[in-house]
């Protein structure tokens, strides 16, 4: 008796884009104080308040060079720019609660301590040239020395453009360090996990097969406007074969599944 199964990729539930949102930084009377500000309505704790990056932030990587750290030019990358974009969280980061004198220079850095996710994650900003700077970026490992931006200490406010090269959950451990102007004596604040969710485009769906008198099966694909679909067929779960590809237009487009060569076949759509 054939087994059909239909599976699909995993889509996350779309949320809302604020206006303004920071990571922020804070030091007052010994302790540090890593947070997310969102400028409508308050301040969070990290764990509190995902972060997420809208499918609208997907583009491809460009051509060059100097943004081979995003990945193969052409790829799909995820990015919240540093300058704001519609639909997009506007995220970027700021120091609060610190006076002038606390640190040397007035200067902090924030460095990249791990990160856990189905992608590399990378922070960049562009010169008026469009010339990228990196300033954390985990394709090549976590290098906490050389993973670093510097930040103002007093009053800080500064935007960049932060990128994911994959859907999915995305935990991203901050350090933020300075030099006391007191005593030249290092300091370092703990770990601190934000959570980014990266949302891909919606999951492409099949329709339940139906059987013709011949052997095969017609089935139904139904994907996203403009999205390239693929979709594969498996004996067992054994390595997956092409069936076939096409453009999503949002409505449901017909095939054919020819007779199984296994009494468990298998059927998936995906956006490769």
């Amino acid at each position: 008796m054939l087994v059909l199964k239909l599976l699909a990729g995993l889509s996350f539930a779309l949320g809302m884009a604020r206006a303004h949102v920071h990571v922020q930084v804070g030091y007052s009377a010994g302790r540090w104080d890593l947070h997310v500000l969102d400028f409508d309505s308050g301040r969070f704790a990290p764990e509190q308040y995902p972060l997420f990056v809208a499918p609208a932030a997907r583009q491809a990587v460009p051509a060059g060079d100097s943004f081979r750290f995003l990945g193969p030019a052409g790829d799909a990358v995820w990015i919240l720019p540093q300058n704001e974009a519609s639909g997009l969280l506007n995220l970027g980061i700021g120091t609060s609660g610190i006076g002038p004198g606390v640190f040397v220079g007035n200067q902090l850095r924030l460095s990249l301590a791990r990160v856990d996710g189905p992608g590399h994650f990378a922070m960049f900003s562009l010169s008026p040239l469009g010339v990228p700077v990196v300033h954390l970026a985990s394709a090549d490992g976590v290098h906490p020395d050389a993973d670093v931006l510097t930040l103002p200490a007093v009053n800080g406010h500064m935007h960049v453009n932060w990128s994911f090269s994959a859907p999915g959950v995305y935990r991203v451990g901050f350090v933020v360090h300075g030099m006391f102007a007191a005593t030249g004596l290092p300091a370092a604040s703990p770990v601190t996990d934000y959570t980014f969710i990266v949302q891909g485009p919606p999951a492409p769906r099949l329709s339940a097969p139906r059987p013709r008198s011949d052997g095969t099966w017609e089935l139904q694909v139904t994907a996203p406007g403009g999205e390239l679909v693929r979709v594969e067929t498996s004996d067992g779960l054994g390595p997956w074969a092409p069936l076939l590809e096409l453009t999503g237009t949002g409505e449901p487009v017909s095939f054919d599944l020819p007779a199984p060569g296994n009494a468990r076949q298998f059927v998936r759509a995906v956006i490769p």
